[in-house]
């Protein structure tokens, strides 16, 4: 898979396609992802086997306390509901 290198600020950065995030899996925005050079123009890139670790552990706890409190799962609320509350 190819991707593009843009300018991000003072930065350098790739964006990762939707195809690709499917591939992955668990990745979601704000993940930590380990980067290791081979050598010249060449990385390993990988995800942060702790930080989805500590993402699977957060949502069990939550999940465990919503059935501690009997509270319901709910979708996402739609921003024009933002102002009703």
């Amino acid at each position: 898979m190819e991707l593009t290198v843009s300018r991000w600020g003072n930065s350098l950065a790739i964006r990762l396609p939707r195809e690709l995030l499917r591939q992955l899996g668990e990745l979601r925005e704000g993940d930590r992802l380990q980067v290791e050079p081979l050598g010249p123009a060449r990385l390993v890139v990988a995800v942060d086997p702790q930080a989805l670790q500590q993402r699977r552990q957060w949502l069990q706890a939550l999940d465990a306390l919503h059935e501690r409190l009997d509270v319901p799962a709910t979708g996402p609320v739609p921003r024009e509901a933002w102002s009703r509350v």
